[in-house]
C-alpha cells in the first residue's frame, strides 16, 4: 500500500512540472513565414527595375506572350501578343500578392491575362463561357537568379516571368513587340513552304514547319512539324507557343519531332529565321516553291478533317462556293427548309483514311454551340494517281434538323470530281476543295 501510495505522489510531482526544456520544431509562427514569403515575391515582381517577359500556355488553346512591369503601389503595365492592340499599346491594371493555398499573384482587374480567361466567346474566340481555360490567380512555385515561375491556380499552366533587360524594356514600349511579330508573319507569308532540314547529304530530309500565328481555339498559337522519318515514313507533331522580340519560343519544354527537342525560333540576321534545338543546334528555315507534301497525303496524320466554322466564308472560297456553304449558313434561322431557329452551327469533314471514308457532320445549335444536334452523312472515296478524289454514297443525311440545309453540300459531294489542296493567307494555312467539272467551285475551310 505504501508503494502505491509513493508512486501517486510521485506522479504528481511530474505532472505539476513546468516544461521549461521545450523547443519548438519551427522557430517561427506559419503566419510569419508566409508574411516573409509574400514579401519575397512582391519585392522580386517590384524589384526588377525593367519588368518581366512572360510566357503562359492555356489549357485549351495556345501560348501566349506578355512584357509585365510591376510597382509598389500594385500597378501592373503589360504588353501581351494576343492582338495587334495588346502588343502595341501598354495595358494598366492591378495585382495583388496574398496567400492562400500558397503565395498567390492575383490579376484583380482586367487586363490581357483576363482575355484569356474571357466568357465571351467573341472577345478572342476561345470557347463560351470559359475562354481558352487560362488562370487570372497563380500560385508561386519557385525562383531562380533571373525568373520566378507560377502555377495557374485553376488550370495548372506555367506562368513564366523572365527579368527584361533595359533595352528590351525599350522596345516594348515603343511599339516593338508588334513590329517583331509583323516581321515573323510577313516572312511565312513570303515563304509559304518553309521547312528545315534533318539529317545531311543524300539522307537529308525536309521537314515543313508551320506556325499558325491566330488565336483559333483549337490550332492556333501553335507550330507543326510534318515530314519523313529515315524509314520514309510521314509523322507529324505539334506545340504551343508564344512570340517574343526575336522570333518565337516554344512552350512546355519544348517540341519533340524524330527524337529532336526544338525549343525556339529566332532571327539569324536581318533576313534568315533559323529553329534551335535545346542542344543549341541550328537549322536554317528554307522555303520550297511547291508544298513539301500533299493535302491528301495528310489526311488521318497530320490533319483529322477540315471546319466551316458558323457564318464564316474564309479567304480562296469562289462565289459559287460560298453559296454552297451559306445554303447551310444562312438557313440556320427559321425558313421553309427550317422551322427552327438556330444560333450556332459548324460543317465537319472527318476522314478515315483506313476505311477510305468520309463523314461531313452538320451540327446545330440553341446553347451558342455548347451542345449540338448532329446530321450526318457518309461516303466512301477512290482516288487516282493525281489525288483527284471520287465519293460514292454510303449513307445520306441522317434524319436531323440540318438534313435539308446541307443538301447543297451533300449534292456537290456526289456530283463532283474533287482535288484538295492548300490555300495560304496572310500565314495561315486552310484547306482548299475544288471541283474538277467546274474549277470555278472552290470552297476553304480550317484544317483540323
Amino acid at each position: 500500500m505504501k508503494r502505491i501510495l509513493f508512486f501517486i505522489a510521485l506522479l504528481s510531482v511530474l505532472i505539476s512540472c513546468k516544461k521549461t526544456s521545450y523547443v519548438a520544431k519551427f522557430d517561427k509562427l506559419p503566419q510569419e513565414r508566409a508574411g516573409e514569403q509574400i514579401a519575397l515575391v512582391l519585392n522580386s515582381l517590384t524589384s526588377a527595375k525593367d519588368g518581366w517577359i512572360g510566357s503562359l500556355p492555356t489549357a485549351k488553346g495556345g501560348g501566349y506572350g506578355f512584357y509585365i512591369s510591376f510597382d509598389k503601389d500594385q500597378n501592373v503595365i503589360m504588353y501581351g501578343d494576343l492582338t495587334d492592340k495588346s502588343a502595341a499599346e501598354a495595358g494598366k491594371s492591378y495585382f495583388r500578392v496574398k496567400q492562400d493555398m500558397g503565395t498567390d499573384l492575383i490579376f484583380d482587374t482586367y487586363n490581357y491575362i483576363s482575355m484569356l480567361n474571357d466568357p465571351d466567346d467573341g472577345v478572342l474566340g476561345g470557347e463560351s463561357k470559359i475562354g481558352f481555360s487560362s488562370d487570372i490567380e497563380f500560385i508561386y512555385d519557385h525562383a531562380t537568379a533571373d525568373s520566378i515561375i507560377f502555377i495557374g491556380k485553376k488550370f495548372r499552366q506555367p506562368f513564366k516571368l523572365v527579368k527584361a533587360t533595359a533595352a528590351q524594356k525599350a522596345v516594348y514600349e515603343a511599339g516593338g513587340y508588334k513590329t517583331a511579330i509583323d516581321k515573323f508573319k510577313n516572312f511565312f507569308i513570303t515563304n509559304q513552304n518553309p521547312y528545315i532540314e534533318l539529317g545531311s547529304g543524300a539522307e537529308a530530309r525536309k521537314i515543313g514547319i508551320t506556325p499558325n500565328t491566330t488565336n483559333n481555339l483549337d490550332i492556333g498559337k501553335r507550330i507543326d512539324f510534318t515530314g519523313p522519318g529515315a524509314d520514309g515514313k510521314i509523322s507529324s507533331a505539334s506545340e504551343k507557343f508564344n512570340f517574343t522580340l526575336d522570333g518565337l519560343s516554344i512552350l512546355n519544354n519544348g517540341l519533340v519531332f524524330q527524337g529532336i527537342t526544338f525549343v525556339r525560333l529566332n532571327w539569324k540576321d536581318a533576313t534568315t529565321l533559323a529553329m534551335y534545338d535545346a542542344a543549341g543546334k541550328e537549322y536554317i528555315v528554307k522555303n520550297s516553291i511547291v508544298p513539301l507534301i500533299p493535302l491528301s497525303q495528310l489526311w488521318g496524320t497530320k490533319y483529322s478533317g477540315m471546319l466551316s466554322e458558323f457564318k464564316t466564308i474564309y479567304p480562296g472560297t469562289s462565289a459559287s462556293g460560298a453559296v454552297i456553304l451559306n445554303y447551310f449558313h444562312n438557313n440556320l434561322q427559321p425558313n421553309p427548309l427550317n422551322p427552327y431557329s438556330f444560333n450556332y452551327g459548324r460543317i465537319n469533314f472527318v476522314w478515315s483514311v483506313v476505311n477510305k471514308r468520309l463523314t461531313i457532320n452538320a451540327h446545330t445549335s440553341q446553347s451558342g454551340g455548347a451542345s449540338t444536334w448532329v446530321t450526318s452523312s457518309s461516303y466512301s472515296y477512290t482516288t487516282d494517281d493525281k489525288g483527284v478524289y471520287k465519293f460514292t454514297l454510303l449513307s445520306p443525311p441522317s434524319e436531323g434538323y440540318a438534313g435539308k440545309i446541307i443538301l447543297k453540300l451533300h449534292d456537290f459531294i456526289l456530283a463532283n470530281h474533287v482535288t484538295f489542296d492548300y490555300y495560304i493567307d496572310n500565314g495561315v494555312v486552310y484547306g482548299k476543295m475544288a471541283s474538277v467539272e467546274d474549277p470555278t467551285i472552290v470552297m476553304t475551310f480550317m484544317l483540323q
